[in-house]
């Protein structure tokens, strides 16, 4: 009975190990259910990747008897798979296919396809669905160029490489595939945000598109033309269509500018690779300089009328003050109704937020999305994750561009003036890049739901000075450009909505300036690439914190930065940064917070009246 069972078996698995498959492609197999792409608005949607001629002959005379993919959607009319070498004539071969699944699925072919290895190739699925789905799916590898390609926007089939999407989710599957090497090496996306002085790590992948397993292969790296280093990786194990990320000699420069990364492999298995043409590639990094001005533009969203914004408010500024990084602040009135401060820009810019819901508080920095948000709620004061979540995506993505205001105010004839430079250090890839000048007006007293009748009301937008979303400026990599500053600061701003006359006040007044990209179809491709701000009266002391009378208030801060306590007498404290914008507001003595280290001047103030002194918080 073991013995014909023993038999039974091997007729079984006789024909699986007759028919073993090599996949062939370049996807590693990597798919997220949530990544499907959309390459167009229309229902077909159709990719395909290229294969040389010269790295077919490994497998010339073998034949292609299936295709492996995965698609982003189920939710398809018709798939059709393609085998052509001229993506905009007839196909050499071509097949309906039918169960698409959002996982790895393999179809076998009606007709086995043999390769001859005489032309380049393309094989490609052809996809028909409605716009509401997003079919196509790649793998966000490195990936390389002249291997993926889509019919895009325009209507053409085009090289996906620049989209930074990784290899296109299709394997081919040969029967009886002989042994063969060929690796490649791809290069790394060095589109972050590097300064000179620093040391910094990246790493380069390996792909193996041949059928053995790599288990060894020699690196060689030039920085910047610099002396190559060589080294090798033993003991490892890269199966056929996969890939291996390995680490690269630190690199750091004193040079500001452009910087190029050259890798190349060989000895694969300490053999000679058989298609070696993609066994090099070269990445640019960009380093700008280590003293580069760089802010965050945080906008916010609140009304006088949120029940949640005080806390949520105060969320935002502790956890702020806990960072080191630089940030613009404008607070756009646009939550749940006008009030008195709302600007006619403010209901436009609410779009940023969840397709114009009108929730408060709410925030964004750069205009980019958080996908962990909820805008269903406040978020402030749900959790302070999403703010330095937010925070430590943008801190690596680079800023494009330098920004640095010179101006100077005239007290009698309200007239600020000077100059707004821009220096443009990487050209970004926004088709519209658009200069936003803007007015904010800091610590404007004002009744607030759950907050008083004396509100601290911060960082209040107050309107465009070059339109809704700025003017188009043109921006060369390595020029500057210069603009003109001239603006007479009125007595007071009107809101739009209430027709309310807030009066201005210089010293609390600002002019904010950022550089972003602007698409008219697409309110997430606003990205903000960098912004600064210009206080109409740069205060040094105490000058410009309005109302001081000597009193009996006192007040003084103890500690160091990471734990600061307000210690007097006062029924308020408010503390000011030496730019004469509040930092914080401290309500009753005893309270305990984070400061940045630096000079401050603190305001007390008791039965209605104000003391003012500086105080200096250590690290």
């Amino acid at each position: 009975m073991k013995k014909g069972l023993c038999f039974a078996m091997g007729l079984i698995l006789l024909p699986l190990c007759m028919s073993a498959q090599t996949k062939i492609g370049y996807s590693n197999g990597e798919f997220e259910r949530t990544d499907g792409i959309r390459l167009n608005n229309n229902e077909q949607q159709s990719a395909a990747i290229k294969i040389p001629a010269s790295k077919l002959k490994a497998l010339q005379g073998k034949k292609i008897t299936g295709v492996r993919g995965v698609f982003g959607t189920r939710n398809v009319e018709t798939v059709k798979f393609f085998i052509t070498d001229n993506l905009n004539g007839t196909p050499l071969y071509e097949q309906t296919i039918s169960g698409v699944s959002t996982s790895w699925k393999s179809f076998n072919l009606d007709t086995p396809f043999e390769i001859t290895a005489d032309k380049d190739l393309y094989f490609g699925f052809a996809i028909t669905c409605t716009t509401n789905y997003r079919p196509l799916a790649f793998d966000r590898s490195y990936g390389e160029e002249g291997t993926s390609y889509g019919i895009t926007e325009n209507g053409n089939w085009e090289d996906l490489f620049d989209r930074k999407m990784g290899s296109y989710d299709i394997q081919l599957l040969v029967d009886d595939a002989p042994a063969f090497v060929d690796a490649s090496v791809r290069p790394f996306d060095a589109n972050g945000y590097y300064k000179t002085g620093s040391e910094y790590k990246f790493q380069g992948q390996l792909f193996n598109f041949g059928s053995e397993t790599i288990t060894s292969f020699d690196v060689h790296c030039t920085f910047d033309n610099n002396e190559t280093e060589t080294f090798t990786l033993n003991g490892v194990s890269i199966p056929n269509a996969s890939t291996y990320n390995f680490d690269l000699p630190n690199i750091s420069t004193e040079n500001e500018g452009r910087k190029i990364v050259k890798l190349s492999v060989d000895n694969i298995n300490g053999k000679a690779d058989t298609y070696a043409d993609d066994n090099e590639c070269s990445s640019s990094v960009y380093f700008y300089p280590a003293n580069i001005q760089r802010s965050y533009l945080l906008e916010t969203f609140t009304s006088q009328s949120c029940m949640n914004c005080p806390d949520g408010h105060r969320v935002l500024e502790e956890t702020l003050s806990e960072r080191s990084e630089s940030f613009v602040q404008l607070a756009h009135h646009s939550g749940y109704q006008p009030d008195a401060f709302t600007m006619e820009e403010d209901s436009y810019y609410v779009d940023f937020y969840n397709n114009g819901a009108t929730f408060a508080p709410a925030f964004m920095l750069n205009r980019a999305t958080n996908e962990s948000i909820n805008a269903g709620s406040p978020v402030f004061n749900v959790s302070r994750v999403y703010i330095n979540e937010s925070i430590d995506k943008q801190a690596t993505i680079q800023p494009y561009v330098e920004m640095k205001f010179n101006t100077d105010y005239d007290k009698d004839t309200k007239l600020l003036s000077g100059t707004l430079t821009i220096k443009t250090h990487v050209k970004p890839e926004g088709a519209d890049p658009r200069l936003t000048l803007c007015l904010m007006q800091d610590s404007i007293i004002a009744v607030q739901t759950n907050g008083g009748s004396a509100y601290v009301h911060r960082h209040a937008f107050r309107g465009c000075l070059n339109g809704t979303w700025g003017e188009s400026i043109d921006l060369e990599e390595g020029k500057e450009l210069t603009k003109e500053i001239s603006y007479t600061l009125p007595d007071s701003i009107q809101s739009t909505f209430y027709k309310t006359y807030i009066k201005t006040a210089p010293e609390h007044m600002y002019l904010v300036a950022f550089v972003s990209n602007y698409n008219p179809d697409d309110v997430t491709d606003r990205k903000v690439y960098n912004c600064t701000e210009a206080c109409f009266v740069k205060n040094t002391s105490t000058d410009g914190i309005a109302d001081i009378t000597e009193n009996r208030a006192k007040a003084r801060l103890l500690g160091t930065s990471s734990c600061v306590m307000a210690d007097g007498d006062f029924d308020s404290l408010y503390i000011y940064d030496l730019n004469g914008k509040m930092v914080r507001k401290c309500t009753k003595p005893g309270e305990i917070f984070t400061l940045t280290p630096g000079v401050y001047v603190t305001k007390a103030v008791k039965d209605g009246k104000a003391t003012a002194t500086k105080s200096v918080i250590a690290h």
